[in-house]
Order: structure tokens, then sequence, then C-alpha cells
């Protein structure tokens, strides 16, 4: 806690300074209630944490049980596409500090402890009309998903189409290149062979023919 939160918390804004001299799961709202020893907490100090467990404020307090789960907890339902609150749950405690003074005989006959004033339950639900808004809005995304998808997969199927395609052309390019060269070296074989060569080569093809 810094000393700028523990000031603001002292001229009654309640901030990360307000739980400064309190246990964690706990908010001071004192010195935003008037002084009105007020501490802030979800149901049956749910959450709590005390270093030593004397010092919980459940331990000076009789029938309070242990909670645990869900049930005590703050809860909000969003609806993922829209981003909008389907339900909300809001649950706290108000409890008051009673501490022990000498200057007054009642103050002097308990403990130091924090009893609960009320609960707290706030509930939200959307109504129907914004549901079967949503639910139209859900049909919409999920067409737009399905649409996605098929481009996809569309997509890919044409570049598996384009590659072997692509790979047909550069074969048959690459055989009739290498044709062309063949060619094109065996005219120059043949211009580089002198006329008597030719003839003796033409007259030696003719005896093997005879033979």
């Amino acid at each position: 806690c810094q000393d700028i939160f523990k000031s603001m918390s002292e001229s009654g804004v309640l901030n990360r300074g307000s739980d400064c001299d309190t246990l964690p799961g706990m908010f001071d709202l004192s010195m935003a209630s008037n002084r009105i020893p007020y501490v802030w907490s979800l149901p049956h100090f749910y959450l709590v944490e005390a270093s030593d467990s004397t010092q919980h404020p459940r331990n000076n307090l009789i029938g309070f049980v242990t909670p645990t789960g869900p049930r005590y907890r703050n809860m909000v339902v969003i609806e993922r596409h829209s981003g909008r609150v389907l339900q909300k749950m809001f649950k706290e405690q108000i409890s008051i500090r009673l501490y022990q003074d000498e200057r007054n005989y009642f103050f002097t006959k308990h403990k130091s402890v924090a009893i609960p004033l009320y609960w707290r339950m706030d509930t939200k639900n959307a109504t129907i009309a914004e549901r079967q808004l949503l639910s139209v809005m859900q049909s919409t995304f999920r067409g737009l998903q399905a649409g996605f998808i098929a481009c996809m997969v569309l997509g890919g199927v044409s570049l598996f189409a384009a590659l072997f395609v692509g790979m047909l052309l550069y074969r048959d390019n690459s055989l009739q290149t290498v044709q062309e060269k063949r060619k094109r070296i065996q005219a120059e074989l043949a211009a580089a062979i002198p006329p008597d060569a030719q003839e003796d080569r033409e007259d030696a093809e003719e005896r093997a023919d005879l033979m």
C-alpha cells in the first residue's frame, strides 16, 4: 500500500488504500461511511485470508459455516460473440467492527470482532427478446464462420490444383527443351563432318546393309 492510496482512502475515496489495514479479501469502508467502522467482504467472509487462524473473522463468531465453491462468488455470464451480459450475480456482505475500549463497559466485555449486518445479492438476467436477438447474431456468426472455412478449403484445393498443373507444364517444357537441344547438337555435328568422311560413312552403311 503506497502512501498516496492511504491518504486518498483517509479522505473518503474507496480505492486500494482501503484494504491496507485489513485482511486480504476485506475492504475498510469507514472513511467512506462517516467513520462508521463498516467492512466489506463476500458472504461468510469468503476468500478472506489470515496467516493466523485465530485472527480470521469467522473464528470469533458462532454458527458460521466455512463457505466453499461458486455459491458465494460473484458471477458474470458473457455471450462470446457480442460481449453482452447474459447473466450477472453480485454478492456482498457488509459487517461492522466492534473494538475493545476501556472507556465503555460494554466494549470491555467482548472481543474485537466483525459482525455481519446484512448480505446483498443483485441478480440480472437477459430478457427473452435479448436472448432471441443474440441467437440471431450467433447464427449469423456461425454462417460467417462456415463461409470462411469453405473459402479456406476451396483456396487450398485451388492451390494444390495450380501446383499440379504447373508441375505438368514444367515437365512438358523441360522435355521439349531437351529435344530441341539434341536436334541442335546433331545439326552442329553433321555440319562439322567433312564431305569425304560423309561419303565413306554412307558407303560403309551400304556395305553393312548388303552383308
